[in-house]
């Protein structure tokens, strides 16, 4: 689905009439860092939201990036975001040496 879809439901109505997805995407899922960080700032810039990343995953590790434009706010949920998935990280670490000794 392209970005336009995803974000007007209007538009997603009229190409996809029996789209299950309900509202605005609040995840978009790009091809590659530049298309990234095109639509990361053009949605920072003309939306109302607050946007928490970029986080890439798919490597070994989740890297949380914060950018030069970053504000207080944005590095406490940066922060936040990196905290929770460390203790995830940790949790399933936990779980599996449990899982492995007799």
């Amino acid at each position: 689905m392209h970005a336009d879809a995803a974000i007007d439901p209007a538009v997603r109505e009229r190409i996809f009439p029996n789209s299950k997805m309900k509202g605005r995407a609040n995840l978009l899922i790009l091809p590659n860092l530049e298309a990234a960080n095109n639509a990361f700032n053009l949605l920072k810039s003309i939306g109302d939201g607050l946007p928490v990343g970029p986080i890439f995953v798919g490597a070994g590790a989740p890297a949380h990036i914060l950018t030069p434009s970053v504000t207080a706010r944005g590095i406490v949920n940066m922060s936040a975001l990196a905290v929770v998935d460390a203790q995830s990280r940790l949790r399933a670490a936990q779980y599996e040496l449990l899982e492995t000794q007799p």
